[in-house]
């Protein structure tokens, strides 16, 4: 029982955190384009926030799906996906703000 229940908080986390980093990258490819196009300049680092966004909206549909599931074993395996692609996310948006701090500045 305190298995199954951890097993809902961290599904009940990862889907109430990930729309807040979807959000997050969302934004920040936004001002990346307004700076691109201010500087005239191209970067690939609103490309890779893309996919990060995408994998956080990914997390936040299987985290759903876990809390939503009856069934231990399938509730098990959405969980352990929406889990990789929220940290893959995470590590995505970590390694593309580095590249922006680093390669960005002016």
């Amino acid at each position: 029982m305190l298995k199954q229940q951890t097993d809902a908080e961290i599904s009940g986390r990862i889907f109430s955190s990930a729309p807040n980093l979807l959000a997050v990258c969302l934004t920040a490819v936004g001002l990346i384009k307004i700076y691109a196009a201010l500087q005239r300049i191209t970067t690939l680092a609103d490309n890779f926030l893309i996919l990060c966004l995408i994998a956080f909206l990914a997390a936040t549909f299987f985290s759903y799906l876990s809390l939503r599931s009856s069934h231990q074993k399938r509730r098990v395996t959405l969980e352990t996906i929406a889990d990789i692609l929220f940290l893959s996310g995470l590590v995505g948006s970590t390694m593309v703000a580095g590249f922006i701090v680093f390669s960005l500045d002016g």
